[in-house]
């Protein structure tokens, strides 16, 4: 009789300390997921940060970036986040920033003009390269400098090393 008491309470231990808390922290994780709403900022369990734009019943489209929008399981959403959570304020236009907020130009920084110089040396180098291809082709079958792998005859003695 004691052995059965004392199983009783061993279940009623662990069902307080460890099956009730984490029903409990389900059960708010769900209600949290249903009481979101669009536009709402949420940090997905892969520590992105997303703002919330259509909502179903299972998934949800969250926007990334300004026109970038993935769609997420809502057990993705790891919690709702506040003003106060975000390090950075990110909008829409760059141009708005005052000029003391703006961010120096570092030398090795891209210019539009530095990239579009870029493009046109890859585009004269890819040419280069095209007019040599068409000059030899590459025929991976004609080569005659690799060793043959071919399988040893039957009436040649294979070395001791090789079993």
């Amino acid at each position: 009789m004691e052995m059965i008491l004392l199983l009783v309470a061993m279940f009623a231990i662990m069902y307080f300390l460890m099956i009730r808390p984490q029903q409990k922290k389900m059960r708010e994780d769900q209600e949290m997921r249903s009481q979101l709403s669009p536009g709402d900022r949420v940090l997905l369990t892969s520590g992105v940060f997303a703002t919330v734009a259509h909502i179903g019943e299972r998934q949800m489209i969250v926007e990334l970036a300004p026109g970038v929008e993935v769609t997420v399981l809502k057990g993705n959403v790891a919690r709702k986040v506040d003003v106060a959570d975000e390090e950075f304020e990110f909008t829409d236009d760059s141009a708005t920033q005052p000029a003391e907020q703006a961010q120096p130009q570092s030398d090795d920084a891209l210019t539009a003009e530095s990239f579009e110089a870029m493009l046109a040396t890859e585009d004269e180098a890819d040419e280069a390269s095209d007019a040599k291809t068409a000059e030899s082709p590459y025929e991976p079958w004609q080569r005659k400098d690799l060793p043959s792998f071919e399988a040893p005859k039957d009436d040649e003695p294979r070395p001791e090393g090789d079993k």
